[in-house]
């Protein structure tokens, strides 16, 4: 019998990151090429806050709701707290606690096998 994994199945977020850019892109107050790359940026960080990859999720995490996201927001001209209010309104800031779930094994795990040095010295 095998034991259920847990994985992380957040909410759908409320809008889609296209919204999210063309609205960054509006209220940005410098309008040039490099501005729309930043927002690309911080649009794409704000994404990856629902990423099933815990490090990447964690990572931009770490972005959105600390002082990275300040230097970032300047060189457009967006108030970084008004950042932080779209991702959490457009649903990409979920709780990381509350959005695990149980999912039974497909199949069965296989033990590891270890390697040896004959085959570590033949590879």
């Amino acid at each position: 019998m095998s034991t259920p994994l847990k994985r992380w199945a957040p909410p759908r977020p409320l809008v889609g990151s296209r919204v999210i850019v063309k609205l960054l892109r509006r209220h940005a107050s410098v309008q040039c090429p490099e501005a729309d790359l930043v927002v690309a940026v911080i649009a794409l960080a704000i994404v990856d806050c629902l990423d099933r990859e815990p490090y990447l999720r964690a990572g931009a995490r770490r972005f959105i709701t600390g002082c990275p996201l300040d230097g970032w927001t300047d060189l457009v001209g967006l108030p970084p707290d008004f950042v932080r209010e779209i991702a959490r309104k457009g649903g990409y800031l979920a709780s990381e606690e509350a959005h695990w779930v149980s999912v039974s094994r497909t199949r069965q795990a296989k033990p590891r096998v270890a390697v040896s040095e004959l085959e570590v010295a033949d590879a």
